[in-house]
């Protein structure tokens, strides 16, 4: 049963917005009020399409206003909400009597497809997703060409509407994963949804852990290959980037170039990353614990070699490293913060001119800068930038362990943060996976990439 819509009233409501565009079409009967928001509609189309056919319309008394249009599809809309929605997503909206119809009519100023900055790679396809839903859907379709690929459509926030749409293969993502992404996103009651990462912490189960429990992308290739494993994609209107569940810690160390170059060098590269996130977070807080507290685990010649450049230097050696990484992550953020052409100049100049001139006024002793400076260089590795900054931010809480406990502090940070991974989970699925729980058939595509099947199949 249709229900009736009071348009007087919603009418005198919009005419109160001076953004919203009302025309009046007069017949014989009754009129016929066409509403559309400028700047966000295609201006020629309504024209031509929508006003152009009414006005030229024969027996509009007698026949219902769908009948007008032949080239154009009419959908009826049923509540005041479905008329706002329509209306702020580009749509002309025709109200006859107590009858309420919505046309598309949408055109929204977006950029063109580029590569994204923060994902680079050096073999592959170079398109990245942008702002709009619409054209980020039909990139993913254009690298999965499958008619088992389906979407679902949401509408989240509760004052601005933002329409959200997942991503799945039929028959391969489990029914248990698009139950729960569904009703976390139906959970979802904020006022206001600006981009995709407001999504991600919404929908996260543990907010209180540091590590992602969703993954991002700007790569339509990489969404098709999550896609075909079983994983479900979130797009949000007016964000570039793509969210992935569940990921795991494997996951994310994962790279495009892992799968376009040969499986050899693909794995040395791989390995190598896990070590550089490895000597990340330990290195500068093992190097405070021996020369504070385990002297005799230096060899002699090392241990002399680094009393000598610690001679002179007044404080102590944690502060040392506190104040240096401190710079670092000062200088990592006014890199990103400052415009392009300047930003990378000024936060390698400033490193090494803030280092030379804290080694040269014997604040820092040399070894310390190179430490430092080397575990900030293989935080670089790593993939994905939200993984980095939580391994970042482990690295000070290592820090401290390594100051107060020396080595004891260092082991009983590293089993409280193993015990919380082994524990966490990313929809169900489990943060370590595969390796806790052991899982030894998958292990071919996780610290090592096996090579890929001649007969077919992605890897070996």
């Amino acid at each position: 049963m249709e229900q009736k819509l009071n348009i007087a009233k919603i009418l005198k409501e919009k005419q109160k917005n001076h953004h919203i565009t009302i025309k009046q079409i007069d017949t014989d009967d009754h009129p016929i009020h066409v509403l559309y928001i400028h700047g966000i509609v295609d201006i020629k189309q309504i024209q031509d399409s929508i006003i152009l056919p009414l006005s030229e319309w024969e027996h509009r008394e007698k026949a219902p206003l769908p009948h007008a249009f032949t080239a154009e599809p009419l959908l009826q809309l049923e509540s005041e909400k479905e008329i706002d929605q329509h209306l702020l997503n580009g749509f002309t909206l025709l109200f006859e009597r107590d009858a309420a119809y919505a046309v598309d009519s949408a055109q929204f100023a977006y950029r063109s497809v580029q590569e994204p900055v923060s994902e680079m790679t050096l073999r592959g396809s170079r398109d990245g997703f942008i702002e709009s839903l619409e054209l980020n859907i039909a990139l993913l379709r254009v690298h999965l060409r499958s008619t088992d690929l389906k979407f679902e459509e949401f509408t989240l926030g509760t004052r601005s509407f933002t329409n959200v749409s997942i991503a799945y293969m039929e028959g391969m993502a489990n029914e248990e994963l698009l139950r729960d992404v569904r009703n976390s996103l139906n959970a979802v009651k904020e006022d206001y949804i600006p981009d995709g990462g407001v999504v991600e912490q919404l929908i996260e189960r543990n907010n209180y852990s540091l590590f992602p429990e969703i993954q991002e992308t700007e790569r339509p290739t990489k969404v098709s290959s999550s896609l075909i494993e079983g994983r479900v994609a979130i797009f949000v209107e007016g964000s570039p980037s793509v969210l992935l569940a569940p990921t795991t810690l494997n996951a994310l160390f994962q790279q495009a170039d892992d799968y376009n170059f040969k499986w050899i060098p693909a794995s040395l590269i791989r390995l190598m990353r896990y070590m550089a996130a490895f000597f990340a977070v330990m290195l500068p807080s093992v190097y405070i614990s021996l020369i504070s507290y385990h002297h005799g685990l230096i060899p002699t010649d090392l241990a002399m070699s680094i009393a000598k450049t610690r001679e002179g230097v007044p404080i102590p050696s944690f502060m040392e490293a506190l104040i240096m990484q401190m710079t670092i992550e000062v200088l990592r953020e006014a890199g990103i913060r400052l415009p392009k052409p300047i930003g990378p100049a000024v936060s390698i100049v400033g490193a090494i001119v803030l280092g030379e001139a804290a080694v040269t006024a014997g604040i820092v002793s040399p070894l310390m800068v190179i430490v430092v400076s080397f575990a900030a260089i293989c935080s670089f590795t790593i993939p994905d930038y939200a993984l980095s900054l939580a391994l970042r931010t482990i690295s000070f809480v290592m820090l401290f362990a390594a100051a107060f406990l020396g080595i004891y502090g260092l082991i009983l940070m590293i089993f409280i943060v193993s015990i919380h991974l082994i524990h966490l989970q990313s929809f169900s699925t489990p943060y370590l996976e595969p390796f806790a729980p052991i899982y030894v058939k998958r292990w071919k595509d996780s610290l090592i990439r096996f090579k890929l099947k001649k007969g077919g199949g992605r890897i070996e």
